[in-house]
């Protein structure tokens, strides 16, 4: 029986072993996502059978994680709908498009329908960097209007970390105000942004800081989720600037020197202009996430 528990700072060496095992792509294959999102949605783990397995949520709405490791689809899928049988709650797994059709070989599905909303932007390196071609018109007239102005990228690190903290304040300043629809989803990201800053080392971050006029204008950073792919977990900008989270993107791209072929954004989680804003960099593909209901 898989016994459950929140992660803690302390599981990310062991965890990391058995996500470089599976190199799966998709942002939740990211310890920083799993550990410091793990109070807003209820994550826990468990080790068994040479995999790590995560769930979310709780009661009827628990959905699990296709585990990492190196145990076998039959293996992972038993294991979780014992766990699920066992506590009366539905079997419900979120698994990528490989993964989905290998378990519906196995196991008889009771549905299977395709996540879109939280399916993850993935883009070409080589496209963010250099905005080539007439689709990327308009974001290199942002990139020109800011790069107008006395600029300057840098890492992101322990030294600027508190000038990236007042901004963030000025941020919400901007954006939330207590009438505005997203206004908890917004304040919920931005306390999670505060505890990456807290923990920007011990998590192996990287970033980059934006600057006009020697004012820190945005940040950015994230973490290698496949061997071949950044996932992007935070992108902010001021106001004061146009051009400026045109600028970080490209900027922190560029510093990444062709490391990773490809850069994740994370979904949109069904908010239309995220959508939007996400589209307009024109993903090469989107790393589909299906759930599979089994009881």
């Amino acid at each position: 029986m898989l016994d459950f528990r929140r992660v803690e700072l302390a599981d990310k060496a062991v965890v990391e072993t058995y996500l470089r095992a599976s190199d799966f792509r998709g942002c939740e294959y990211t310890f920083g996502n799993m550990l410091l999102w793990g109070k807003h949605y209820n994550t826990e783990i468990a080790f068994a059978d040479d995999l790590c397995f995560e769930k979310v949520g709780e009661g009827n709405e628990t959905m699990f994680i296709y585990p990492t490791g190196n145990g076998t689809t039959k293996t992972a899928v038993s294991d979780i709908l014992g766990y699920a049988k066992a506590n009366n709650i539905p079997c419900v797994i979120c698994a990528n498009e490989n993964i989905t059709k290998s378990i519906c070989d196995t196991f008889t599905a009771k549905d299977v329908k395709l996540y879109r909303d939280f399916c993850d932007y993935v883009y070409l390196s080589s496209d963010l960097e250099n905005l080539v071609g007439k689709k990327y018109h308009a974001k290199r007239n942002h990139l020109n209007r800011f790069y107008e102005n006395n600029w300057s990228y840098e890492p992101l690190t322990s030294a600027n970390i508190p000038e990236c903290l007042a901004m963030t304040e000025l941020w919400r300043a901007e954006n939330i105000t207590e009438n505005s629809a997203d206004a908890q989803s917004k304040t919920v990201e931005l306390d999670v942004v505060t505890r990456s800053f807290e923990l920007f080392g011990e998590l192996g971050y990287t970033g980059g800081v934006l600057r006009a006029d020697g004012e820190v204008q945005a940040f950015t950073f994230g973490e290698r989720s496949a061997e071949d792919t950044f996932v992007v977990h935070v992108e902010k900008a001021l106001r004061k600037y146009q051009g400026a989270y045109t600028a970080i993107n490209r900027e922190f791209v560029k510093s990444l020197g062709g490391r990773y072929t490809y850069i994740d954004r994370e979904e949109d989680t069904g908010a239309e202009n995220l959508r939007r804003a996400k589209m307009s960099y024109f993903p090469v593909f989107l790393e589909q996430k299906y759930l599979i209901k089994l009881i």
